[in-house]
């Protein structure tokens, strides 16, 4: 039978404890968990019907070709993808190949390979176009968007609601200001 005293104490102790705080990430770590949230977007998360099955489970264990697991260095990602070194450090400098830094390295996660294989599965033209549209200045940006919505638009009109709702889910996806 326990005593009364001993209740009081240990009641006494538990309210002294600290609460439980969730553990701090460092630099890498958070870089890292930023990486792995891309893959929840409707961005990415279109790409994946687009990749091979050989190119999917490269993307699940990319160990199997590059001897581990991520993160992977540019000219690993290039070797995995058939794309150039320079090609992955352009195409990851302009924002187009999600990665990020250590030590000055670009690291790639698995939604950098996702892309890298999109890219490599697009045609020339297509990457024609996303370099232009990653160098043009802003303003002529502004107004390839402005055209780009009224296609969007007539183009809605006739879609099914499943294409309606893949379209927007994307467009919803873009920052506001």
């Amino acid at each position: 039978m326990a005593r009364s005293g001993q209740i009081g104490t240990k009641a006494k102790a538990a309210k002294k404890r600290s609460p439980v705080r969730a553990p701090q990430l460092t630099p890498e770590q958070q870089d890292r968990f930023e990486q792995s949230k891309l893959l929840r977007t409707p961005r990415v998360r279109a790409l994946w019907p687009g990749l091979t099955e050989k190119q999917r489970d490269l993307v699940h264990a990319p160990e199997r070709a590059a001897g581990h697991y991520y993160p992977l260095t540019s000219g690993e990602l290039a070797d995995l993808t058939g794309l150039s070194t320079r090609q992955v450090q352009y195409w990851a400098d302009h924002g187009l190949l999600p990665c990020w830094r250590k030590n000055g390295r670009r690291l790639f996660e698995s939604v950098g390979l996702i892309v890298a294989f999109s890219l490599v599965n697009s045609k020339q033209s297509e990457r024609q176009f996303y370099r232009r549209i990653l160098t043009a200045p802003l303003d002529e940006l502004a107004a390839q968007v402005g055209i780009l919505s009224s296609v969007l638009a007539v183009r809605l009109e006739d879609a099914t609601d499943e294409e309606a709702a893949a379209l927007t889910a994307v467009v919803d996806t873009l920052p506001h200001s």
